[in-house]
């Protein structure tokens, strides 16, 4: 992959609107740059346009504004062009696939592939070894043969993330990748997530309804609210009583517990629907 040239490193947003016929989702939302090697997790309450606002810097929403990465606006730029830069990943997998985890990283990086390393249905040896390398990074090597049907949702997951690596982007868009999952899974992908955006250096959005869970892995929030920019910054800035009474509706506290902070209402946990 080409990589992009600007001195201005980084992804960004300036005046990005969306519409849904005639109902507007997206309000000239200006992300500030998000850097390489840094997770940022996109919190807000359902139906905020979190998962709008991904699809639109991914550019299969049409968006009027600048997506700008790197000082170069990719609203310029043909879709091919664009995917080579940035991967959407959406909630999950298809469960029903004659699939096993190996055909299906393969299939991704065949879909992604632009630069004539193999021919058509049969994959150079070296595109067979970036899939056996994601794979093993990852721990999905003694899944590699499984029917993706036959994985749990954190297994399906983590093949997804695979599919998503193995196409080498710059820039990784997550949407929920720790839904429906029980707390064993949820650590296994965010870790997953969080080693590989700061071993090659991704920017790496994610898209989180749990806040605690975004208070633990992410270096960054954004925060959207009825499709408009909130509130952007370190997460332990931005988070706060105010910030979760305005944009949530709740009398909440950030406290500290046993040295990790944590969001409380009436002085428990709360729970995702509470804050998402």
């Amino acid at each position: 992959m080409k990589p992009l040239v600007s001195s201005n490193a980084g992804l960004c947003t300036a005046g990005l609107n969306m519409h849904y016929g005639n109902r507007q989702v997206l309000c000239d939302v200006a992300l500030p740059p998000l850097a390489g090697g840094s997770v940022t997790a996109l919190i807000g309450p359902n139906a905020a346009g979190k998962s709008t606002l991904l699809r639109g810097i991914a550019g299969l929403h049409k968006t009027s504004g600048q997506v700008l990465l790197d000082g170069v606006d990719l609203n310029r730029l043909p879709q091919v062009e664009r995917a080579q830069h940035i991967v959407y990943l959406p909630q999950s997998l298809p469960e029903r696939t004659r699939l096993c985890a190996f055909e299906a990283v393969l299939s991704a990086v065949m879909a992604g592939h632009r630069t004539g390393g193999f021919a058509p249905g049969r994959p150079s040896a070296a595109v067979l070894h970036g899939v056996e390398q994601v794979l093993q990074d990852l721990d999905l090597t003694a899944l590699a043969d499984r029917p993706i049907d036959a994985l749990s949702g954190g297994q399906r997951q983590l093949v997804g993330l695979a599919q998503a690596l193995v196409r080498q982007p710059r820039v990784l868009l997550l949407d929920e990748p720790t839904s429906a999952l029980d707390l064993y899974h949820q650590c296994q992908v965010v870790e997953a997530i969080t080693r590989a955006t700061r071993e090659r250096q991704l920017i790496t959005l994610v898209v989180v309804h749990d806040i605690n869970l975004a208070l633990g892995f992410s270096q960054q929030v954004v925060v959207l609210h009825h499709g408009r920019l909130a509130a952007a910054g370190p997460a332990l800035e931005v988070i706060n009583p105010q910030l979760l009474r305005d944009v949530y509706g709740v009398d909440a506290s950030l406290e500290q517990v046993r040295g990790r902070p944590l969001v409380m209402v009436d002085g428990r946990l709360p729970s995702h629907s509470a804050l998402g």
